[in-house]
């Protein structure tokens, strides 16, 4: 799933049986440019990804990886009450930013927001130079 202007799904968890098909797929996503569309993006995963008929086992923990490059820029009002109906599905975010523009405050708050335990612990935020 991509968001820029507007969230793209790209492909859903039962479009693939084996490692290699599905990494492949990832790797074959490209930087769209525009804004920065987190609400949209994390709408449309709660929505679309993390359900029973796209693939999701209920016997495995939801984790999303939210991958971005600023600060959000549209639906921003709208960002902390998705984090949170994500949230109370149990659903965790794994933050990673990756250009100086990132917001550690609003990545830090789309990350931290308490759910039920964790699977073991490992950092749910991370930087990287571009």
């Amino acid at each position: 799933m991509c968001s820029g202007n507007d969230a793209t799904l790209n492909f859903y968890l039962t479009n693939f049986t084996d490692e290699r098909s599905l990494t492949a797929a990832i790797r074959d996503l490209h930087y769209r440019g525009g804004n920065t569309n987190t609400t949209g993006g994390l709408r449309l995963m709660r929505r679309e990804i993390f359900s029973r008929d796209n693939g999701d086992r209920p016997d495995v923990p939801n984790v999303a990886i939210l991958i971005t490059d600023g600060i959000p820029t549209l639906e921003v009002d709208q960002l902390p009450a998705e984090v949170r109906r994500i949230k109370a599905l149990g659903i965790r975010i794994v933050g990673v930013g990756v250009t100086y523009k990132v917001s550690s405050t609003t990545c830090t708050y789309n990350v931290s927001q308490k759910i039920p335990p964790p699977p073991p612990r490992f950092p749910d935020i991370f930087f990287t130079k571009s």
